[in-house]
């Protein structure tokens, strides 16, 4: 059984090194890793040609087109039975990929999804946490794989399933989820269980750190999902109208801390979709107090 991770990367290369590492120091060591650089402009190429020399390790270059393009270039370059997702600032246990093999195995190598937990380390250790992987019952129902989280990092898919499904290019908060929902409607989840093997590192300079910005891509995810035609527009419109209610004020957050109109349109658009959420009452209080508090009480309170 062979392994292809496929580490999209991009202005890493504080990171990047150790990750590649990481990958390298394998217990199970039948795998082949591709790095794609999506048009870094620091020194990743430099970090990464310390590494070149092991013919297991494949850099290719591409002008920056985000990360489901650049996922999509390593798929495409693939040649392992399975392709598992390591993003190039994530710290990997030595026993990740036989952790995974033995999954498969014990699933009789069948052609799926599998998923698995991570962990989230912080500076402040007190802050660190688990993301549970998620068991699902086949055939999948699509409102629970709605309310499931489950990132592009805890995914290791059979090469035959990405030969016939991509990241949708235009997708790059939520992509996961997207994906997600078009493979399951031919495909399962399969669940591998245990301590997590893979931890995400986390840093002020995550691309996902601006909390509105990150919900303005995953807003635009959601409306391709719930578009007439993706399987993910057979959901109950109340759970679709909860998920986007939830975003649209995720979206407003930082909007509003600086006293940006455009905040409030997200944070109408919230409650609107939920009328009758818990939140909602605050949601009002936040919506008044844009007028009625200075700049520096409102920030300070959100």
């Amino acid at each position: 059984m062979e392994f292809s991770i496929v580490i999209p990367t991009y202005n890493r290369s504080s990171f990047i090194g150790q990750t590649i590492t990481d990958v390298i120091n394998q217990i199970y060591t039948d795998w082949e890793l591709i790095i794609i650089d999506d048009g870094s402009t620091d020194d990743t190429k430099e970090v990464v040609a310390q590494f070149i020399n092991n013919p297991k390790i494949i850099y290719i270059y591409q002008e920056n087109a985000e990360r489901s393009e650049a996922r999509n270039n390593g798929i495409k370059n693939a040649k392992g039975d399975f392709i598992c997702f390591v993003d190039s600032d994530e710290k990997v246990h030595k026993d990740h990929l036989l952790k995974i093999k033995n999954g498969i195995e014990s699933n009789n190598e069948k052609i799926g999804v599998y998923n698995y937990d991570i962990g989230f380390e912080f500076k402040n250790s007190e802050q660190n946490y688990i993301r549970k992987g998620v068991f699902f019952k086949n055939p999948i129902d699509p409102s629970i794989l709605l309310s499931k989280i489950i990132g592009t990092p805890q995914l290791c898919i059979s090469r035959e399933i990405m030969n016939e499904y991509l990241f949708d290019p235009e997708i790059t908060v939520g992509e996961d989820m997207e994906l997600l929902f078009r493979i399951t409607t031919k495909f399962p989840i399969f669940y591998i269980e245990g301590e997590p093997t893979i931890f995400e590192i986390e840093h002020e300079h995550r691309s996902v750190n601006n909390r509105s910005v990150s919900s303005e891509k995953q807003l635009f995810a959601l409306n391709k999902m719930f578009a007439k035609g993706h399987p993910a527009n057979v959901i109950p419109m109340r759970d679709k109208n909860k998920l986007l209610s939830e975003v649209y004020f995720n979206a407003s957050i930082d909007y509003l801390k600086s006293k940006r109109i455009k905040g409030l349109g997200y944070l109408l658009n919230s409650i609107q979709k939920n009328i009758k959420s818990k939140k909602t009452k605050f949601k009002i209080f936040l919506f008044l107090g844009f007028f009625t508090k200075s700049k520096e009480s409102y920030e300070k309170y959100l």
